[in-house]
Parts: structure tokens; sequence; C-alpha cells
């Protein structure tokens, strides 16, 4: 192969290749898990105008992008599973191709197959590729503005680069909350890169102006959105180190095998790094000592080592985690020899991470789907790894981890919420005397899109809700958040027949109240009550009180 036509198979077909290969993993069971969770909101949100779509939102946790994208897709390709899918798997797909750009053009080729193979076998990646909702966008947006701004460290005059990295950055911030951390991460970057030169720094000052100009008619809607926030959220907050060591985990598939595997590649390259840039050798064997801590304790959290000591709750080791890792991180950041991309990479993944993991102890927001926008920086990281271990272990360490998460990768993912069963057996139920309650009231974008698609999809007055609900109704069927609401239904009504769905109601309403009220409501000799758990959240009660 000639050096043209191999520069050509690198720069240009390889990454194309990457991407068929991960859009052939990602397409072929799309359609199989039921729509659900949020994905249903976003659906029914893109059906409405534009102005509709923005103002709803802009009571919610993410900015209106995404559905705003919907909007145009499901106008064009309707609302099948399929169809409001695709633009997920194509997002996580094209992911690929600038994990390999930005890894093959700073830690070369090979390290740039190995990143966006592994990325292409992740379990993680799989799962939000099935889901149509904002995060593979998100991904991909974040990827593409680190890509433009390493490139933009080193084409400065080039206007069509500062075009694209203004535009990018405004739809990134559109995207979600969260991105507001990428910009601070480069805008930082700036600060330390250009401290001693105040035209340059003027220079990304004047496109940080330009991205602010765009993104100030949604200003105040986040400031709003942190203040409330900042009160609580619906996240779990954070105890111990269990969270961070799962999240990490399920990248790699969340296998026992892969788990250790990655573990001892971290090990070998830690003590390698202690060895070669600590000579005290105090200072080397205080490090060591701790890093065998360090990972005795990760190690633990996921196999049970020493029986009683998984649950590492004391706040004295989760902080002297984080000072271990914090003070590798500066180190090596420090280092002049490292290059700036490297450090502004290992930045990208280690400090949103970091600050919203001890931020999650009081304010929670620790959650896998929010950390998406890290995910390709730690499979550029571990790919990086890998390589600078010991370039004659390069390609069987390689093979080696493909291999592992090929065996744990599943073309199949779950959301764990089989909705279309739920609704077959509520239809199942239903009689002219029966009554259904749906319980949280926002699973009813879930529950109509099985139930009644036409309901759905019927926006005519532009009110979010009202025609859904209107039709409901006219079905017998109720959304409600407390036993009040059904007894208000049930006083005006008589019904033999009651059916409620429980979403996971005590979790969203936990004084809800309805199982107690309609247990108490149907107390008769000859009144049946049954349930049944259907896997996910969903358990449907039957209550027969007809004589």
């Amino acid at each position: 192969m000639t050096g043209k036509l191999k520069r050509y198979f690198y720069s240009s077909l390889l990454p194309v290749l990457l991407v068929l290969f991960n859009l052939l993993l990602k397409i072929r069971y799309v359609s199989y898990p039921s729509l659900a969770k949020d994905e249903p909101f976003s659906v029914y949100y893109s059906q409405f105008s534009l102005s509709t779509i923005i103002a709803e939102l802009s009571e919610g946790n993410n900015p209106p992008l995404y559905e705003i994208f919907l909007h145009f897709w499901t106008s064009l390709f309707g609302i099948s599973e399929f169809s409001v899918r695709i633009p997920s798997v194509l997002f996580s797909s094209l992911t690929v191709y600038f994990i390999y750009l930005i890894t093959r053009r700073y830690f070369g080729v090979k390290t740039g197959v190995l990143a966006a193979v592994l990325f292409s076998l992740s379990n993680y990646q799989l799962y939000f590729a099935h889901e149509a909702r904002v995060y593979p966008l998100f991904m991909l947006l974040t990827l593409i503005s680190m890509t433009l701004f390493l490139k933009l460290l080193r084409y400065k005059d080039s206007r069509a680069l500062v075009y694209a990295f203004i535009t990018i950055n405004v739809l990134l911030l559109y995207s979600h909350f969260f991105s507001w951390f990428i910009l601070v991460i480069e805008f930082a970057s700036i600060l330390v890169l250009y401290r001693k030169n105040k035209k340059e720094l003027l220079r990304f000052v004047f496109y940080l102006g330009w991205i602010l100009l765009f993104y100030l008619p949604y200003l105040g809607i986040f400031v709003n959105r942190f203040i409330d926030s900042s009160g609580g959220t619906w996240i779990e907050p954070v105890s111990n180190l269990r969270p961070l060591v799962t999240f990490f985990s399920q990248l790699i598939n969340d296998t026992n095998v892969a788990y250790t595997m990655i573990m001892l590649f971290i090990w070998m390259y830690l003590q390698k790094y202690i060895n070669q840039y600590f000579s005290h050798r105090f200072i080397r064997f205080g490090l060591i000592v701790l890093s065998i801590l360090f990972f005795g304790i990760f190690l633990s959290i996921r196999l049970p080592i020493i029986e009683g000591y998984n649950d590492f709750s004391a706040v004295l080791i989760i902080a002297s985690c984080i000072v271990f890792f914090v003070g590798l991180y500066t180190h090596f950041v420090l280092r002049s020899e490292s290059s700036v991309e490297g450090k502004i990479i290992l930045t990208w993944l280690f400090v949103p991470g970091i600050i919203i993991f001890t931020a999650s102890f009081t304010l929670p927001m620790f959650i896998d789907r929010y950390l998406i926008f890290l995910t390709p920086a730690f499979f550029i990281i571990l790919a990086v790894l890998i390589s600078k271990l010991d370039p004659k272990l390069f390609w069987s360490l390689s093979l080696f981890t493909i291999t592992l998460m090929a065996v744990s990768f599943s073309p199949l993912s779950n959301n764990e919420r089989d909705v279309k069963t739920m609704v077959n057996f509520v239809k199942s139920q239903q009689t002219e005397n029966t009554a259904v309650f749906i319980c949280p009231d926002y699973h009813g974008f879930t529950f109509t899109y099985y139930y009644d698609r036409f309901l759905f999809e019927n926006t005519k007055s532009d009110i979010p809700e009202k025609d859904m609900e209107q039709g409901l109704n006219k079905d017998n069927v109720y959304l409600v958040r407390k036993f009040d609401q059904v007894d208000s239904v049930l006083s005006t009504n008589d019904f033999g027949h009651i059916v409620y769905v429980d979403a996971g109601a005590d979790f969203s309403y936990s004084d809800n109240g309805i199982k107690h009220f309609l247990r108490s409501k149907v107390q008769k000799d000859t009144a049946r009550i049954d349930s049944l758990y259907i896997p996910g959240i969903y358990t449907v009660y039957t209550f027969d009180t007809s004589e």
C-alpha cells in the first residue's frame, strides 16, 4: 500500500468502516424494548408547535434542542419505535468517527482504532443508542466541541473552524444543562494556556461572548432551574463509593472479569508511573501503599473479598480515594512533557466527574445518563493507557480487552419496562363498568402510546395533555397523583371493577395513599382483590366489587 493510499485509508475509509461497524451492532434490535421512561414524553411533546415545545420544556430538566429536532424528524418519519430511536443510533454511531479522529490525531492510528472499537462494544452505549432521548446527541455534540476546540488551538486563523466552534457550542448548551461543564473546561484551558498572551486570551473571550449571546434567551431559565435544583432532586444522594465504581464498570459491560481486567491495567500503569516520576523512595513507597489500599477498596466493592467490608461509607475512606486521584491528576497535568491535548482530555473525564460525584452527597445529580458526555474521554484514556503501558504488549493487551468486551456485549438492550404487556393486561380487564387509575400521572404518556396511538398523536388544541386526558377519561382511564382524585371519580360513578396501575407511585408520590384507599373502599364479603407484577416497575391491582 502506497503512502498516499495508506493516508487515505487511515484518514477517510477506516473511520467510515468503524461507523458502519457501530451502526450494524446497534440497529438490529432498536425497536425491541417498549418505548418507556422519558421516551414517550419527548416523542409526545415533539408533536406540538415549536413555541409550545419551548414554553413547556422551560419548566423541565433539559433545554429543548432534542425535542425541536424530533419535531421535524417525526413530521417526516412518524412516531414508531424504530423511527424515533433511529436518530439516537445515528448520533451514537457518528460519535465513533470523532473518537477515532481525535485519538488518531494526538495518540496514533492504533490507539484511535482501539478507542473506537471499545466504545462500540459497550453495553452502556448500546442502551442509550436505543433510547429516544437527548443523551446520544449530547455526547456527540460534546465530542465535536472538544475536537474543534483542540484543533482551534493549532489552527487559530481558520474562520470556518471558528464559526463551527461557536455553532456547536451553542447547540451543545441547548441540548443539556451539564454542557456548561465542557464550556468551562475549554475556557479554563485557555486561561491556563494563554495567561501571558493577552491577544490570544481576548480572542477566545470574544468567541465565548458570541456563544453566550446566542444562549442569552435561555440563560434566565438555566439560572432558575439551577436554583430550583438546589432544593433537592429526584435522584438518590451518594453515600459511598459504589455509584462511582458501578458507573465506570458499566462502561465495560459490568462483568467481574472485565472489571478485574480494567483494574489490573490501571494498576500496572500506576506502578509504572510511580516508579518513573517519584524518585524519593519513601514517597514512592507511600504512594504504592496508598494505591494498594485504593484498589483493595475498589475491588472489594465489586468482589466480596473481605466479608462485611463492601459498604465503604466512611467519610475518611471516600475523602482519601478522592484526594489520591486528585493528587495523581494534578501531578499529570503539571508535567511539562505531557501533551496539552492529553491534559485537556483527562480534565474532560476527571474534573466534571469528581465534581458531580462529590456534590451528590448533598445535591444529588450523579446518575448514569447525565454522565454520558464523559464517556468518550473514558474510552480515549483507556486506549491511551493500554498503548502507553508497553509497546510490545499493545496488540496482546488490546486483543485481550476487545475479546472480554465482545463476549460480554449484548446487541439487545433492556430498559426493564414491559409496557406492552402492562397495557394489554389493562385492556383485557376493561368493560363498560371498569375504571382504570394510573399513578404517577406522568406515566400517561407511556400508557397512551400503546393504549391508543390516535390519542397520543392528537395535538389539535396545542395544549399539552388536554386532548390526551379527555380521550382517556372517555374510556374511564384516569391519571392521578393522590387518593382524593380517585375518590372524586368513584363518588360520582358506580364502577363494579377497578384497575389500578402502580408505576412506582410510592417513589414519586410517597403520600399518595391510593392502594390503602381502594382496599378500604371495596371491603365487602364478595369483593375480590388481585395483583399482577409486570417486570420493571408496574404492579396492576384489580378490585372487583360486583355482586
